[in-house]
């Protein structure tokens, strides 16, 4: 009989966005990057910042997948190992978005971790319509359904809790020196501010001339008139998403246009349960 080969339960179980044998044996570099959010607070446009960044000003990318892959998710026709075979290709300082918690990230301590938080009512909005701009194919390859209603939608949200987890398990590391936590709404205030605060924990140094580049390449109407550059977030010849859907808004506080005050309350108190009054105020959600 073969010998079952298992991996520590900390790097979770595979499913359609999540491949536990790439994490347990992924190996970080001490010039890599990890981008780590909750879905849907601000992973896609951090992709974008830091690979201007890194780059100087680069308008010509086919996807941001294959500049700044997403670590954890599995490829179609590739096993693990041939997964982190082509993640040893690329170039250093190589960038990763990662949606995992701090426990199953790996290369903290090694890695640079760059994540944002944003508020949780905004990231549920943010959720909704991405699943609703889906293609019908789209969904089932990725396991969602369509919500019959916005309310079923926050159910299901609340139930999974990937946003709570998300952010009670970065809390910690706040302070870590090779940690940077941004809030969504700072990056919306002042973008040049926060890419001065990404540079100096990473040590790039940055021209004007690059900087401004970053700035425009990393700006909303840039992006969305680049849609398709973002919304083939996994390998796929079919498009995922319905043309010029993917980004989307962006606003701090849109979640007011659709968000009953009871469905707000049910969010609100479930963070005030699980999270420090710290990390309420620091999100501006206390």
């Amino acid at each position: 009989m073969p010998k079952t080969i298992t991996i520590n339960p900390r790097w979770g179980q595979a499913d359609e966005t999540h491949d536990p044998w790439v994490l347990a044996h992924f190996r970080a570099r001490p010039s890599d990057v990890l981008i780590t959010t909750a879905p849907k607070a601000g992973t896609t446009w951090m992709q974008q910042i830091l690979h201007q960044m890194r780059t100087g000003g680069d308008p010509n990318f086919d996807s941001i997948d294959r500049v700044v892959p997403w670590l954890e998710r599995p490829r179609p026709g590739m096993n693990w190992q041939q997964v982190l075979d082509w993640y040893d290709t690329l170039p250093e300082p190589r960038l990763f978005k990662t949606h995992c918690t701090a426990e199953q990230t790996p290369g903290i301590g090694t890695a640079y971790v760059v994540l944002t938080m944003r508020d949780p009512r905004d990231c549920c909005v943010s959720f909704y319509h991405h699943i609703m701009n889906l293609n019908d194919s789209a969904r089932e390859l990725v396991g969602l359904e369509c919500p019959p209603s916005f309310a079923s939608h926050v159910e299901r949200w609340l139930a999974f809790g990937a946003w709570y987890r998300n952010v009670k398990s970065w809390w910690p590391y706040r302070d870590h020196e090779r940690v940077l936590l941004l809030r969504y709404q700072d990056l919306k205030r002042d973008l040049t501010g926060s890419v001065d605060r990404i540079a100096a924990l990473l040590g790039w140094a940055l021209t004007p001339e690059h900087k401004a580049a970053v700035l425009e390449y990393s700006s909303f109407n840039w992006m969305k008139a680049h849609d398709e550059k973002f919304s083939q977030q996994i390998p796929s010849r079919a498009p995922l998403f319905k043309t010029g859907h993917f980004i989307r808004e962006g606003k701090v506080g849109a979640y007011r246009a659709l968000m009953t005050p009871e469905l707000e309350r049910r969010i609100l108190e479930r963070a005030r349960e699980e999270l420090e009054p710290e990390c309420l105020r620091f999100l501006e959600v206390e």
